[in-house]
């Protein structure tokens, strides 16, 4: 090829990059969808401290940081700083950058949806030391997110800390959304499964009919779920560990399915005279085999402690009686590696915040075991927020 034409061909190909350099340059800051912003400290169109730059289009600056622009001429500066993209945004101690449509916010800052951006004080949208390469974003589809730490690739988006909680999150559209999760950490409970919570105890946790005032906590506690968790209520009344395995269990076990969860209280009448007493061992016994065969049954055993027997002493509420058994009950939990939902301590808890007076008027009758319908209620309320802070997967179901 004669040198002529290898000139004309390098003009036409040098011609044609720089008309798609020259194209890809839209307003500052702006998103698909959305309206311009501003740049945080360190200004626009300025030179920052900290060490020289190249120049190229309207920027921001960044005091020992990195900064991106696009259009028309300013001068920027940062340490290693380097400059690719097409909008800018900055903030102070740290670097961010955007491309079309696209907004970046740094460790802490808000997420944007609908284009808008956001930065903030002491954060980056990439690693200390890392690049933000050509084309990156840190949002897809007309959204944004935040990065501390991460690494923004061509055409990409990256994500971490500062507002995304976990199980992970992607963007599109400006939206967050999570495999199993949500930006508050509750998961889609849309896509939860149909279950069923059985429960195993005595009166206290039993159902009652409408024509007594009387009501057991196991009777309330359906309210606190969504409508995917049927609650199987065979708790019965003077019922103690071994007297319900010989007689309601059989029911109750046959009834359970894979992914169902099984709740078991005792202690109150196994303490008792009237109705046991069923020693120590022997109770830990038999809780012990209801939880293998409820694991049999793919199913979850959660041991929990009974509730709490109203006996004052100098205005304090007390648990002599029913402690050993409580101890026993978060032992089998520990030995057979299970999550135990601990009412008893919350509901001691609870009659000791509220004083004697109050607690008084949740029973059936002054009776120091039952409740009356607000009773019944407040202890399966506790019931429920323990759930919670065990760090049960059933939790997931609570309303």
């Amino acid at each position: 090829m004669h040198n002529s034409c290898r000139i004309l061909l390098a003009c036409l190909v040098l011609g044609a990059g720089l008309s798609a350099c020259s194209g890809a340059s839209t307003p500052e800051n702006s998103a698909a969808g959305g309206t311009a912003a501003t740049s945080s400290a360190g200004g626009s169109s300025g030179l920052a401290s900290g060490g020289t730059g190249g120049s190229v289009g309207s920027s921001a600056t960044v005091g020992g940081g990195t900064t991106v622009a696009g259009g028309s001429s300013g001068e920027l500066a940062g340490s290693g700083g380097s400059k690719v993209g097409t909008s800018t945004t900055s903030a102070s101690g740290g670097t961010s950058s955007a491309s079309s449509g696209g907004t970046s916010a740094s460790e802490g800052g808000s997420i944007s949806s609908g284009g808008s951006s956001s930065s903030a004080i002491g954060g980056s949208s990439s690693a200390s030391g890392g690049r933000i390469s050509s084309g990156g974003s840190t949002s897809a589809s007309g959204g944004s997110t935040s990065a501390s730490g991460g690494r923004i690739s061509g055409g990409g988006a990256s994500a971490s800390s500062g507002g995304i909680s976990n199980g992970g999150s992607s963007i599109s559209g400006g939206s967050i959304s999570a495999s199993g999760g949500s930006a508050g950490g509750k998961p889609d409970q849309s896509s939860l499964p149909a279950i069923t919570v059985h429960l195993a105890g005595d009166s206290t946790m039993a159902n009652y009919a409408a024509t007594t005032t009387q009501e057991g906590w196991g009777q309330e506690f359906g309210q606190f779920f969504i409508s995917a968790v049927t609650i199987d209520n065979q708790a019965q009344g003077g019922a103690n560990v071994q007297s319900f395995y010989s007689g309601k269990w059989k029911t109750l076990i046959g009834n359970v399915k894979a992914g169902d969860y099984v709740l078991a209280a005792f202690g109150i009448n196994d303490s008792g005279t009237a109705h046991g007493p069923v020693t120590v061992p022997d109770f830990t016994a038999e809780f012990s085999t209801m939880a293998d065969e409820v694991a049999a049954k793919k199913a979850t055993f959660i041991p929990t402690t009974s509730s709490p027997l109203q006996v004052w002493v100098g205005g304090k509420e007390t648990n002599d009686r029913l402690q050993p058994y409580c101890d026993a009950t978060i032992a089998v939990g520990k030995t057979k590696n299970l999550l135990v939902d601990d009412l008893n301590a919350s509901g001691v808890a609870y009659y000791n915040s509220v004083g004697q007076t109050v607690a008084a008027t949740l029973t059936f009758n002054g009776d120091k075991a039952h409740f009356d319908k607000a009773g019944a209620t407040e202890m399966a309320k506790l019931a429920a927020q323990e759930l919670t802070r065990i760090g049960s997967p059933l939790a997931a179901y609570l309303k």
